[in-house]
């Protein structure tokens, strides 16, 4: 399968929508967003997240030959001055059909080296389910470390779900003053 990343676009909130409702049905545990508060908004109100590479503040999605969305991530940098050097990765998504075909290995990699170009953006940080090992490994593939795990971080029907800090840094240690390596969780 041959799918093409690029930033997502005003034109695309109709179909960022889709897989966002779709992916909050089907995988509710996975999300903080919850599908019942989600499913009623507009497609237009998702316009402003998309932003500009450039910013720190991005969507990326992955696209088909037909032009389908098939699966987003996004870069949330940090509106506070003394927090502009890191950024949150939110709202990995792949369709259920297009699932474990390297889509969200693609979109991971590309969002790295997408904030890897922002002008003083040098780590990135997630949290992840916990007890998702495939996504979980999927990020450790891609250079995150886990850092710590909050128990019980969202709560899907009575059913608590613990969520994984994972951290990666995009330069070296001696480019920021810090350590290289997170702590172990």
């Amino acid at each position: 399968m041959s799918i093409h990343i690029r930033p997502l676009a005003a034109t695309d909130a109709v179909a960022y929508k889709a897989l966002r409702d779709e992916s909050l049905r089907t995988a509710p545990e996975a999300f903080t967003s919850d599908w019942a508060s989600s499913v009623g908004r507009d497609a237009s109100e998702y316009v402003s997240r998309f932003g500009s590479v450039d910013s720190g503040n991005f969507f990326l999605g992955a696209f088909d030959e037909a032009g389908h969305l098939l699966g987003c991530i996004g870069c949330e940098r940090k509106a506070r001055l003394q927090q502009r050097h890191c950024a949150g990765v939110v709202s990995m998504m792949v369709v259920p059909g297009a699932q474990r075909r390297g889509i969200g290995q693609a979109l991971v990699a590309a969002c790295i080296e997408a904030a890897g170009q922002v002008p003083g953006l040098t780590q990135l940080v997630l949290t992840v389910t916990a007890s998702n090992a495939h996504v979980v490994r999927l990020y450790e593939q891609a250079g995150f470390r886990a850092w710590g795990l909050l128990p019980r971080a969202i709560v899907v029907d009575g059913v608590g779900y613990d969520k994984l800090h994972m951290l990666r840094l995009l330069t070296s240690a001696a480019d920021q003053g810090g350590q290289s390596e997170p702590p172990a969780a």
